[in-house]
């Protein structure tokens, strides 16, 4: 990472002559640069902003042209340096020159005023700027980027890959409280927040969060890192943040991929959001629904969430996406590492409904992980598609087919580092950890267009005790064969006649496997995979026949839509 603050660029003149040797020739045409850091100031009541850039031009040229799909800037404003720059702007780009002379390698300035930002969003999600009245009928502020949005506020690099520091001046009336990643330092009407730390990326350090509303409460030191609830009285989220647990949580996910990523502050931040969490570097952003889901299908949404945001920080955050159709192993990740803990801090029962939860959201999916379609969804049409599937495919599959202490050592081989990380990237990891060759398993599981078709089989027993066999055959549509080991359970007629025979198809699956049931007594009835450990699923089912798309706000934490 480079320094954060950067020095006013030299524009280099044209024309003249002094004399002595003519001068090399400015130069001309669009210089290529990279975004150092992001300086916004906004006015929460005027809704006015500016923003400066520091830019690195990497090749010469006099002009600068990025992102931007802001219609109230002023392009009259757009200045390079010190100098008024000549700024078109064709609806998705902004194209600053200066009019003589040009720039070379080094370091720029760029900046504009805003004198209206607009309250509007991506469709009915949070991602742009908004405000929200929360249930005691005060305005939430929110400004939200999301993967390759930040140019919804004025010139921006958006490409998921890239890091940068930021700096946010937040105008607001009195007892407004304004939070952002980085350090805090409130006022009475002007807060500013400087992120000046390794591992920003754009989708998720770009953006602020304003309320009236919160009450801060200390939640303790977990470990080296101070937290703050920072809540709505009333809103039920206090009583259900178990600082014990999630202390054990930020501890287990430090001694395994290196230590909390964002200084030595945390901020958990309640409100009206579309989503059930956000993961903001150190200022995580909850719903403050969430103590009251009307139908979600984990134990406890609250701790749940919690923890998948707390995991984010490093998968996600320091960690961060090569492109945006890396989307899925960043929710994977971070998904599973909460399962993990679960059953590792003791809870298996909880762990366990959370791994059935997977299996229930993926009967849904209408598009793959990696979504091949010759025409693309769109992030915001395909994201929550990946909450049950991701999970299961990349780390909970692999768990029986290897062990888990291979698949967590693959995630810690590609985590704790300021990096991008592509889903291809992450299959190498995975191969390298677990000794499983992966190209078929992920062309079959991942990657594909339409609508994914999960396996189904079929669960027959032969002969007669004590003889009996467990014989599971895949019956998916198309004959494709889906690599992956579960369990079947055995029930008798008798109180106690128990039992689970574990059948190992192997990563690349066959099409029959018969397996002793090593019991006495007759097997009267089977269930398939009750450890969720596959997305397998019964012949009888029509997970591949009826697809319920997952509607716009549709939110896989709830099992439900998201009201807002």
């Amino acid at each position: 990472m480079r320094p954060a603050v950067i020095l006013a660029a030299t524009l280099v003149a044209c024309g003249g002559d002094d004399g002595g040797d003519a001068p090399d020739a400015a130069p001309t045409g669009t210089a290529s640069v990279e975004v150092l850091r992001y300086d916004y100031e906004f006015d929460l009541e005027t809704r006015a902003a500016s923003i400066g850039l520091d830019l690195n031009v990497l090749t010469p040229g006099n002009c600068v042209a990025l992102p931007s799909r802001s219609a109230a800037l002023d392009l009259g404003s757009v200045r390079l340096g010190d100098t008024s720059a000549i700024a078109t702007w064709d609806g998705a780009t902004l194209t600053a020159c200066v009019p003589q002379g040009g720039f070379g390698p080094g370091p720029i300035t760029l900046s504009a005023a805003i004198p209206l930002q607009p309250l509007e969003t991506w469709g009915a999600s949070q991602v742009g700027y908004s405000v929200t009245n929360d249930a005691s009928g005060q305005p939430m502020f929110y400004l939200v980027s999301w993967v390759g949005g930040c140019d919804r506020f004025g010139p921006c690099d958006t490409r998921p890959g890239t890091f940068a520091h930021h700096r946010f001046t937040i105008h607001h009336r009195s007892g407004v409280q304004a939070l952002c990643p980085g350090r805090v330092t409130p006022g009475e009407t002007t807060t500013t927040c400087e992120f000046d730390l390794d591992g920003g990326p754009t989708y998720s350090t770009y953006g602020f969060i304003a309320s009236p509303s919160w009450q801060t409460t200390a939640l303790g030191t977990w470990g080296d890192v101070t937290v703050t609830l920072h809540d709505r009285p009333g809103s039920g989220i206090a009583p259900l943040v178990d600082s014990a647990y999630h202390q054990g949580f930020l501890a287990w996910m430090a001694s395994r991929f290196g230590p909390y990523p964002y200084g030595n502050e945390l901020r958990i931040v309640t409100g009206p959001t579309y989503w059930s969490g956000f993961e903001h570097p150190g200022n995580i952003v909850l719903d403050d629904g969430l103590d009251r889901p009307m139908s979600s299908l984990y134990a406890r949404p609250v701790a749940h969430v919690l923890n998948h945001e707390l995991a984010h920080q490093w998968a996600g955050d320091q960690t961060t996406l090569a492109d945006t159709y890396d989307f899925v192993w960043k929710e994977a990740m971070a998904e599973y590492l909460s399962y993990v803990y679960e059953d590792e801090a003791g809870i298996t029962s909880e762990a366990l409904v959370t791994a059935r939860a997977w299996k229930a959201f993926a009967s849904g999916a209408a598009y793959y992980p990696v979504p091949e379609d010759a025409t693309r969804p769109t992030l915001l049409q395909y994201y929550g598609e990946v909450y049950g599937p991701g999970p299961m495919i990349l780390f909970r599959q692999l768990e029986s087919l290897a062990s888990r202490e291979q698949v967590l050592a693959a995630i810690a081989s590609v985590l704790g580092a300021e990096r991008t990380l592509s889903v291809d990237e992450l299959q190498a990891a995975l191969e390298t950890s677990t000794g499983l060759e992966l190209d078929t398993y992920f062309d079959i599981w991942v990657r594909g267009a339409g609508a994914p078709v999960w396996p189904t089989f079929r669960v027959e027993i032969t002969g007669t005790e004590p003889s009996q066999n467990v014989v599971v055959t895949e019956t998916t549509p198309g004959g494709v064969l889906h690599g992956c080991n579960f369990a079947v359970a055995l029930t008798g007629e008798n109180v106690g006649e128990t039992a689970k025979v574990m059948i190992e198809r192997g990563v690349d699956g066959v099409a029959v496997a018969t397996v002793p049931t090593g019991v006495a007594w007759p097997v009267m009835s089977t269930t398939l995979d009750p450890d969720a450990q596959c997305l397998a699923y019964l012949e009888t089912t029509n997970v591949n026949t009826t697809r319920h798309r997952h509607p716009p706000g549709w939110n896989p934490w709830r099992g439900s839509l998201s009201e807002r």
